[in-house]
């Protein structure tokens, strides 16, 4: 398997969002601002990249319906509990208390892609397929770097079911 193959990709940066909200609990004053607000960024390009490339093709590739509709649904809670942080006084305990719900949520979202939508995810789609995908992540972080451009808004099930995922490496 490469090591630009989507599942790869997606399973480095969620070992990112371990490290990076475990490493919030060493910072306070603006670097833990800056932090937050980079982590939270990365939160929401990395939600709608798996929306816009990895859950389409789980939907109508590896009969994962329900899957994708557990993983928008995760990803709204995600962007909601995000969101929340926001609204306290950074460093405050209602600011932590958020943190660790915003935490928490993602860390169950994770979990449950790595266990549950991956294994028949990688055997539906090809090794060649999964790579181009995975050159598509890397190029839709590019051009959203630290949110740029996204909304931040809640994801629709049947737009992301209905949404077509080129074949193919996008660099060709």
């Amino acid at each position: 398997m490469s090591d630009f193959e989507i599942t790869a990709l997606v399973l480095a940066e969620h070992e990112v969002f371990r490290r990076e909200f475990s490493a919030l609990e060493d910072l306070s004053g603006q670097e833990l601002a800056a932090a937050w607000e980079a982590l939270h960024a990365k939160l929401e390009v990395h939600a709608v990249a798996e929306e816009q490339l990895f859950y389409p093709l789980l939907a109508q590739e590896a009969d994962g319906e329900q899957e994708t509709a557990e993983g928008v649904h995760d990803h709204n809670e995600i962007r909601h509990a995000a969101a929340a942080v926001g609204e306290h006084e950074v460093g405050s305990e209602a600011w932590w208390e958020a943190v660790r719900t915003a935490r928490q949520v993602n860390a169950d979202h994770m979990a449950e892609e790595e266990t549950d939508f991956f294994p028949s995810f990688k055997e539906a789609v090809d090794d060649e397929q999964r790579e181009a995908l995975g050159m598509r992540w890397l190029a839709f972080h590019d051009e959203h770097e630290q949110a740029e451009g996204l909304s931040g808004e809640d994801a629709e099930l049947a737009e992301v079911v209905a949404t077509e995922v080129p074949e193919g490496d996008p660099s060709l």
